[in-house]
C-alpha cells in the first residue's frame, strides 16, 4: 500500500491512512529495534563504549550540549533501522537523519530516565505531510534503553 498522493495531505483520507494504518507500523518498527538492540551483544559492547567515554570526560565537557553521546547516537540508529525500512516501504522521507537533530533536540526527566525528543518532519513524494515528535528514554548514569522509543504526531499539515 502506498500513500494516495493525487489529493491535498490535508485530506482526511490521507491523515486516515497515516493515523490508523501507517503510524501503528512505524511505532511498531520502533519497539522491534529496542527489543532486538537490548538483546544483542552489540547493545554490551555499546554500553562499555558509553563507560569509555564517560571516564574519557566527555559528559562534563563543553560539547555534551551541542555534540550527542556516540554511544546513545549509534544504537538510536540500530533501534531506528525498522522504522525507517517502514517509512521507505510507504515512500516517507524526513527532513533530518534518524532520530533527528541532537542540536534541536529537547530533554526532559522522569525519575531515573531522561527523554530525548527529536521533531521529523515527514514528507511523501516529496511533499509536507506530517511533523513526528520521537521520543527516546535512556539513562545517564549508565548506559541503556529502559523504554521503547515513542512516536508521536504533532500536526499534519
Amino acid at each position: 500500500m502506498q500513500l494516495k498522493t493525487t489529493n491535498s495531505f490535508s485530506s482526511q483520507t490521507t491523515r486516515e491512512q497515516f493515523i490508523y494504518y501507517i503510524y501503528p507500523k512505524l511505532q511498531d518498527s520502533l519497539v522491534q529495534g529496542w527489543q532486538e538492540f537490548n538483546r544483542s551483544e552489540i547493545a554490551n559492547l555499546y554500553s562499555k563504549f558509553f563507560e569509555f567515554i564517560l571516564a574519557a570526560g566527555f559528559d562534563e565537557s563543553e560539547y555534551r550540549k551541542v555534540i550527542p553521546n556516540p554511544a546513545y547516537d549509534n544504537a538510536a540508529k540500530l533501534i531506528g533501522k525498522y522504522f525507517l525500512e517502514v517509512a521507505r516501504k510507504y515512500n516517507i522521507q524526513f527532513d533530518e537523519i534518524f532520530p533527528g537533530s541532537f542540536a534541536a533536540s529537547q530533554e526532559s526527566q522522569q525519575g531515573d530516565i531522561e527523554i530525548r525528543q527529536f521533531q521529523l518532519q515527514a514528507f511523501v513524494d516529496q511533499k509536507p505531510l506530517c511533523l513526528l515528535l520521537l521520543k527516546f528514554p535512556h539513562l545517564h548514569k549508565k548506559f541503556g534503553f529502559p523504554l521503547p522509543p515513542k512516536l508521536e504526531v504533532i500536526e499534519f499539515y
